[in-house]
């Protein structure tokens, strides 16, 4: 046995990390998960990177903001169903809209299983998934160095 193997036969494993449950991102199949990181921080709309625009979204409207695009459509959804005429048109649009989403996820299903449009599908999940863990850093970086300067 060599000394460098002597020492790497003692160093912790690299990969052991990402087995962990919180950290294993191995679902999403992807050989390299740097493009989807770079693509989160340099994709820009308006002159501001989605990382900016969650962050904008997340600071100006709680932490909450992101779910506010999907309950909000939702409760005016249901309390149009309490109106009289709306009861028999809400369920007819429920049953439409449930039919969409199904046959949506059913396309997605099949799509994520193709080579490359599979591949394009988790790179656009990483790149959502990326962009509001910067953006959740950002915050939480500025809040805390407001909080200890006081500025």
């Amino acid at each position: 046995m060599t000394v460098g193997e002597a020492i790497v036969s003692h160093l912790p494993n690299p990969h052991a990390a990402a087995a962990k449950r919180g950290l294993d991102i191995r679902w999403l199949r992807l050989k390299h998960n740097v493009p989807a990181i770079l693509i989160a921080l340099f994709v820009t709309w308006r002159g501001d990177t989605l990382a900016d625009n969650v962050a904008q979204s997340i600071a100006a409207n709680g932490p909450f903001a992101l779910l506010g695009w999907i309950f909000v459509p939702v409760v005016v959804l249901g309390i149009f169903m309490l109106t009289p005429v709306g009861g028999v048109l809400g369920e007819a649009l429920v049953g439409v809209i449930r039919n969409v989403v199904y046959a949506i996820g059913r396309l997605i299903r099949r799509g994520w299983r193709v080579k490359y449009v599979g591949y394009w599908l988790r790179l656009l999940v990483a790149i959502a998934a990326w962009s509001v863990l910067i953006a959740l850093v950002r915050l939480a970086g500025r809040t805390m160095i407001h909080f200890l300067t006081g500025a």
